[in-house]
């Protein structure tokens, strides 16, 4: 029989998870896949699973942790806060020498699994991702806690909403500085002050997300296009020596993103903004005028129904132009950017069947 770790102190009680019976837990490794080619599962467990509760019908992720390498630090951040924009951990079960972890499955994938899959993310894509995690930021930090590991793979997309996965290396600040016993975090992603494992406090997290935005922006990390990996297998002394990555911000980015960025990759943490001043910046608040119709995926799936409508009966009207011409004209070619409507009007994800399908995320 499963035993279920509760959720507020994480002590092993009984509980009416059981593989068998009360759970399914479906096993193949989740596949994130390209628009309209469908989920399709793949052969032995993977790291991730899609597990669904037998009675309410839920559908959950299911992290599986071998037991000798289970901390309930890894998960203690995550039981303990609720926050729309932290993955909620429903619960966790002992069983058969692996710790599962069951917790708010992502629809649309991570932020990486995006940007592979579909390239560099558009301006009101990154607003909207941005402007989720900082609030899950601002949560944290007024907290005293400091996730330390903010990238894209750590950041999970829902139909409505993006939450913040991974918090195996967050600690809780007991005074106004932390002082690092190891390094911790993804180095392309770290702070200049987190790489010298200086004391630091949760601005490091405000610099991670700057180079993070970077990353959607162009489709990789900072600095690996001026120094390429197989030159410079660690990016720690770069980071120590070099200026922040300013040179590495996509040469489309508007006025208003580019001064947010500075502000985030701010060298001096001292000077750097917090979750809190940024949430107010311009750029993730723009004009109503300039904001796009759908902030969501499912409001961005019902006008890509109305959109393909009206222009069904444009042509069919329009009998003069031609097909080319009417699917790339100026009013439907943004539509058609990367010849798939669900990549920039769901602007989520990339899947065209994303809410009724299963989670397809792997939490890495």
């Amino acid at each position: 029989m499963g035993v279920l770790l509760s959720k507020k102190d994480m002590a092993i009680r009984k509980g009416r998870y059981q593989v068998s019976m009360d759970v399914l837990l479906f096993p193949w490794k989740l596949t994130y896949k390209n628009p309209g080619s469908g989920l399709v599962p793949k052969g032995s467990f993977g790291k991730v699973h899609l597990a669904q509760d037998t009675m309410t019908r839920k559908r959950m992720a299911c992290k599986l942790i071998p037991i000798e390498n289970f901390k309930a630090a890894d998960v203690e951040f995550q039981a303990r806060f609720r926050h729309e924009n932290i993955a909620e951990l429903y619960g966790a079960m002992f069983w058969d020498h692996n710790v599962h972890l069951f917790m708010e499955a992502g629809e649309g994938g991570s932020v990486l699994e995006k940007v592979d899959s579909c390239g560099p993310m558009r301006e009101f894509e990154i607003i909207w991702v941005a402007k989720q995690v900082l609030r899950g930021l601002e949560y944290l930090h007024s907290h005293n806690v400091i996730h330390h590991d903010i990238k894209p793979s750590n950041i999970v997309l829902m139909s409505d909403k993006a939450v913040l996965v991974d918090f195996g290396l967050t600690v809780q600040m007991t005074e106004d500085i932390y002082i690092p016993r190891d390094l911790r975090g993804t180095e392309m992603y770290m702070s200049p002050e987190l790489v010298l494992c200086r004391g630091h406090n949760t601005k490091t997290d405000i610099y991670s997300l700057g180079t993070t935005i970077i990353h959607m922006q162009t489709g990789s990390p900072p600095w690996v296009r001026r120094y390429p990996r197989t030159a410079y297998p660690s990016y720690l002394y770069i980071i120590h020596k070099q200026a922040p990555p300013l040179e590495d911000i996509a040469a489309d980015c508007s006025v208003a993103m580019r001064s947010f960025l500075e502000r985030a990759l701010e060298r001096n943490p001292t000077l750097r903004s917090s979750a809190c001043q940024l949430l107010k910046d311009e750029a993730i608040n723009p004009p109503r005028e300039d904001q796009p119709r759908c902030w969501s995926l499912d409001s961005a799936l019902e006008e890509a129904t109305h959109t393909l409508q009206r222009q069904q009966s444009l042509r069919h009207d329009t009998t003069q132009v031609s097909a080319e011409s009417s699917l790339y004209s100026e009013d439907s070619g943004h539509i058609r950017r990367k010849g798939s409507l669900y990549i920039d009007l769901g602007a989520l994800s990339g899947h065209s069947k994303l809410v009724t399908g299963p989670p397809t995320s792997e939490y890495n």
